[in-house]
């Protein structure tokens, strides 16, 4: 039999192809909270640690922001095909007493009051909130509002984001109730996968005494990704290209 040595570039595209397969692979890893950036996450003056593109705004890519009254306003990033409410809605919180938390208004100047989505089950029930549908194949950061609503009730005890379709990668639980105190909340999920899996949110309720003491929901979701450093990306293609021609030079 004989062997036909592959030239250089032959062995770098499919390199590249299983490379970013590989990359692609669905993950879910939890990345920490932001208890100080509150309703101010389209501000750039306000430094946000965990805002995965460094412009200190959350949602770059896209969001999705339960408003009070009206209701949700979305913009869905290229790589979410959609974002659904798996329970219950309220969008009267500037009626509630204590209202509901002032954040800023992503579609225009100043602040819009916050609704939530929200389930009403036995206290500490782990409830499905939201669901999220991949598109196409992305690596983002999903930054998740909570904190927000009339009650400090309604804030989860704990969060955790898990795939339902294409997987089974799980962040498991995380403490989501480390300053529920009606300021704005934010906790964060690295993401990977391909277009077709579904991953959900879910949340369990906690009591702390007041009306709201079954419910436990969200007031908002962020999409970000990282900004590729030119220098950094420009270094790996050529490193990766030397190493196909040695490979090539011993055949």
């Amino acid at each position: 039999m004989q062997f036909v040595k592959a030239k250089p570039f032959q062995l770098i595209v499919p390199f590249f192809y299983l490379l970013g397969h590989v990359a692609s692979a669905a993950g879910i890893v939890y990345a920490g909270s932001d208890l100080t950036t509150g309703g101010a996450w389209r501000t750039p003056g306000i430094a946000k640690p965990l805002d995965l593109d460094g412009n200190n705004v959350y949602g770059s890519d896209g969001y999705l922001l339960t408003t009070s009254p009206g209701g949700p306003v979305t913009s869905l990033p290229s790589y979410v095909s959609s974002i659904s409410n798996l329970g219950l809605s309220f969008y009267q919180g500037a009626l509630a007493n204590p209202q509901y938390t002032l954040v800023d208004n992503p579609t225009s100047a100043g602040s819009v009051q916050t609704g939530v989505w929200y389930q009403n089950s036995n206290n500490g029930i782990e409830d499905n909130l939201v669901s999220i549908v991949l598109s196409q194949s992305g690596t983002f950061r999903l930054g998740v509002l909570v904190d927000t609503s009339g009650f400090t009730d309604v804030s989860p005890s704990s969060l955790r984001l898990r795939q339902t379709v294409g997987g089974t990668a799980d962040s498991g639980f995380n403490v989501a109730n480390l300053g529920a105190n009606l300021s704005g909340d934010w906790y964060f999920y690295d993401v990977s996968g391909t277009g077709g899996d579904q991953f959900v949110l879910s949340g369990i309720n906690w009591y702390n005494g007041s009306a709201a003491q079954f419910s436990s929901g969200i007031a908002g979701l962020t999409f970000d990704t990282a900004v590729p450093e030119p220098a950094t990306s420009g270094l790996v293609v050529l490193a990766l290209a030397g190493w196909v021609l040695r490979r090539h030079r011993k055949c």
